[in-house]
């Protein structure tokens, strides 16, 4: 599916200089890269051809990052390998072993470690993000935490290098106690999502559980001019060319947004920035094509990557006149069994892989792997086991990730576990959000994707 490539080009493009912390590429461009290898592979990944194509979907592809390169850490040489494969782009020069330092509470340490320099980076990464500062104008919290059984001895090593990361280790009593140890994991979870996420376990465990792991982001922002709520409507959003709900709209012209349309692409996209303009949110608007505008699924498949990069390339300052629905999505994601049958494709096509990715546009590439993966659509899976975490193997009972986004007036709370019509308004450009769309979170000053997804029905709060 191309939606994941094109939105994850907005990570490499800037219309005009954002804010930006210094030397962002050396301290954090591996990592970042990580953020977006993954990202361009999520929602082909995730993505069930069987499931109904006017849903809403919300991911975020740093909590996915964050959980897949701490597998790294336990897995075996084969599965290290895999996943480094999904998280890195094609020709990655990253060392496959260095020497990395670690200076923490646990004290001092210098250690070899395959991809250190990823993992040193994506360590470097969540600490810039979770700074507690006061010129801040917004809050983010990123949190992993490993919950395995007490009878596992995990090894030194590994939980040296989970520290990296600030990994919570918990040790539980999943087959004599799995109430409890549900319990445990959910009140960490609404603990470090301020209440947003209350229970990312619905139903007791199994008593064979063995380990699992486990990644919340908490991210709260006001927009950098807020909507009046005196402006709300209430007013219909087309889901379908003959299907309509009604919502409730935010309402407001602002003066400078970033802004730009293509008949070509048949796509609009406006950019509106948080406060202090450090977080901003972007905008994606198919616009009228016979009815095909309605298909959010179809219309993000068939962008192509590479216009959308020059498209985005050529964003400017308009007057916009904006109309948002207010809304709402939880989406509670398993990334075991995609991760299962991604073992599948890489062992099945690992040499394929190898040639094809010989030279080239790192964006073609992968555009390569997309459409091989999802030719194979296989249902074969490779368990998920840690062989060099513990003093034996550790299987991996789930890999979860729920998110949870709302968008209002004052701003957004989020959490994870051919020729068109457009409107003027004399000088303004008339951006009406009132048919699906997609959209995008981004941290500016690290170019890091915190949330994206589709909105394809306001009114479908609950995505589980």
């Amino acid at each position: 599916m191309r939606f994941a490539t094109a939105i994850f080009c907005l990570l490499l493009v800037r219309a005009t200089p954002q804010k930006t912390l210094p030397n962002v590429q050396q301290r954090f461009g591996v990592a970042i890269e990580a953020i977006f290898g993954v990202g361009i592979r999520l929602q082909v990944l995730l993505d069930d051809p069987s499931t109904e194509s006017q849903r809403n979907f919300l991911v975020s592809p740093l909590s996915a990052t964050l959980l897949l390169s701490q597998l790294m850490l336990g897995a075996d040489q084969d599965f290290r390998i895999e996943l480094h494969n999904l998280l890195s782009l094609p020709n990655n020069t990253d060392h496959n072993q260095a020497m990395i330092k670690y200076y923490g509470h646990h004290g001092n340490k210098t250690f070899k470690l395959p991809y250190a320099k990823l993992h040193s980076q994506m360590g470097n990464l969540i600490r810039e993000l979770n700074k507690r500062d006061h010129t801040k104008s917004f809050v983010l919290n990123c949190s992993s935490g490993l919950f395995y059984n007490s009878q596992f001895k995990l090894l030194d090593n590994f939980k040296h290098n989970l520290h990296i990361y600030e990994t919570a280790l918990q040790p539980l009593n999943f087959s004599t106690d799995p109430t409890t140890s549900r319990r445990v994991i959910n009140d960490w979870a609404a603990e470090q999502t301020r209440g947003v996420i209350k229970s990312i376990l619905p139903a007791t465990l199994p008593r064979t559980t063995a380990a699992i792991f486990s990644n919340a982001i908490y991210f709260k922002a006001d927009w950098e001019t807020p909507f009046s709520y005196e402006l709300n409507t209430i007013a219909p959003f087309h889901t379908g060319p003959q299907q309509t709900v009604n919502v409730e709209y935010m309402q407001g012209i602002f003066d400078n947004l970033l802004y730009v349309e293509s008949s070509e692409l048949r796509c609009r996209i406006v950019r509106l920035p948080y406060k202090n303009d450090e977080v901003a949110m972007y905008f994606i608007l198919p616009t009228p094509d016979d009815g095909k505008e309605y298909n959010i699924r179809k219309f993000t498949a068939d962008l192509n990557p590479k216009d959308v990069i020059q498209l985005l390339a050529q964003m400017k300052k308009s007057k916009v006149a904006l109309q948002v629905p207010k809304f709402k999505i939880v989406n509670n994601l398993s990334v075991l069994d995609p991760l299962q049958r991604y073992r599948v494709f890489e062992r099945l096509y690992r040499n394929v892989l190898k040639t094809k990715a010989q030279g080239g546009d790192p964006v073609d590439i992968i555009q390569n792997r997309i459409d091989l993966y999802n030719a194979l659509r296989t249902t074969e899976k490779v368990d998920i086991a840690l062989n060099e975490a513990a003093e034996q193997p550790v299987k991996i009972s789930n890999i979860f990730q729920q998110v949870s986004l709302s968008v209002d007036e004052k701003g957004t709370e989020a959490a994870a576990i051919s020729a068109s019509v457009i409107d003027y308004i004399g000088g303004t450009k008339s951006f009406r959000l009132e048919r699906p769309f997609s959209f995008l979170i981004e941290h500016e000053p690290t170019s890091v994707a915190l949330f994206w997804g589709t909105l394809a029905d306001p009114t479908q709060i609950m995505q589980l």
